[in-house]
């Protein structure tokens, strides 16, 4: 089984309480405001962000992340995210503790198909990955009118609160 450094897994942990505060703060009107430039909305950021971690994690594991459901669907033409507040966070809390769990599985040094370097690199990967588009969120959600987030809530968790 890998041994992931205490600090990634920790990073890793923190992350997911910072991604927890940000979706528990959305409302299903939240969820269609849009990035300026005509990027994505809410709800499809968030749909990327669980289908980009169950797309590595199949790297490691097809079988058990495979199983995982999607925010939107895969073999429809145009991109249609989850808008159902609730589903979305069931569906990214599910995700990410499932790729922890298939991480952890794996043998010492075995990286399956992932194009990282190592598995942990994957997980910093996706971290980093998680914060830009948690920040193309709080953009979308502020051009929309809609007020953002408490700034400690959001911050609390990397702080140890």
């Amino acid at each position: 089984m890998v041994e992931m450094s205490r600090s990634i897994f920790e990073a890793w942990r923190v992350n997911e309480q910072v991604n927890r505060v940000l979706l528990e703060y959305l409302t299903a009107d939240m969820l269609q405001a849009r990035t300026p430039g005509g990027g994505y909305t809410v709800a499809q950021h968030l749909a990327h962000l669980a289908g980009s971690l169950k797309y590595w994690g199949s790297h490691l594991d097809e079988a058990d992340m495979g199983n995982l459901p999607d925010l939107f669907d895969p073999q429809a033409e145009a991109f249609v995210a989850e808008a159902d507040p609730e589903r979305i966070r069931n569906v990214m809390r599910r995700t990410a503790e499932k790729v922890l769990e298939v991480v952890e599985a794996q043998p010492q040094g075995y990286k399956g198909e992932l194009p990282h370097r190592s598995v942990e690199a994957f997980l910093l990967h996706m971290l980093v990955h998680d914060a830009h588009h948690r920040g193309q969120i709080l953009l979308a959600l502020k051009t929309a009118g809609y007020p953002l987030p408490d700034e400690d809530a959001l911050w609390s968790p990397w702080r140890g609160g």
